[in-house]
């Protein structure tokens, strides 16, 4: 079974949490191409994808954005998951979902699951150091790669039983 795995990431934190997802999902044997969501032209070679992005202010990246809004007749014909890279810290209980979760049931997906993400204040531009400042999260990489890979296996094993069936 083929897989892609794709994202949107600005900084990089999100595109780790992607290559993470491909590396396990090939551990569990599938062959997995890695793309960022500007580099893919198709989703038609694949049976499953993954699509990610990082969370700036409860939205996907464009570039993300764009590969469901583009392929979404072909992704709401596949087995798709997505998830999202952001500043988990700043959720609070009862609310509103950003607009990944409408982009998920847009294409059919199986499951959208949000990963902590990483701010280093450093890499921020003027704007989003302005915001940083106005939600004043804890600042760091928070970033569990153990639920990721974790993830990543009951992925793996949803595949392996629909190829089964």
């Amino acid at each position: 079974m083929k897989v892609l795995v794709t994202t949107g990431s600005k900084y990089g934190s999100a595109r780790e949490v992607g290559q993470a997802i491909a590396e396990e999902l090939r551990t569990e044997g599938f062959e997995v191409d890695y793309l960022d969501c500007a580099e893919v032209l198709s989703v038609t070679p694949y049976d499953a994808v993954v699509v990610g992005s990082a969370v700036y202010g409860g939205l996907w990246r464009r570039d993300a954005e764009d590969v469901v809004k583009n392929f979404t007749k072909e992704l709401q014909d596949r087995d798709v998951w997505t998830f999202s890279v952001g500043i988990e810290t700043v959720v609070q209980e009862g609310q509103p979902k950003d607009e990944a979760y409408g982009l998920a049931e847009k294409i059919r997906a199986h499951e959208h699951h949000r990963f902590a993400g990483s701010i280093n204040p450093e890499k921020l531009n003027v704007g989003e150091k302005a915001l940083i400042r106005a939600l004043d999260p804890p600042l760091g990489d928070f970033r569990d790669f153990a639920e990721v890979r974790e993830w990543a296996q009951a992925i793996g094993a949803r595949l392996q039983e629909i190829a089964a069936l």
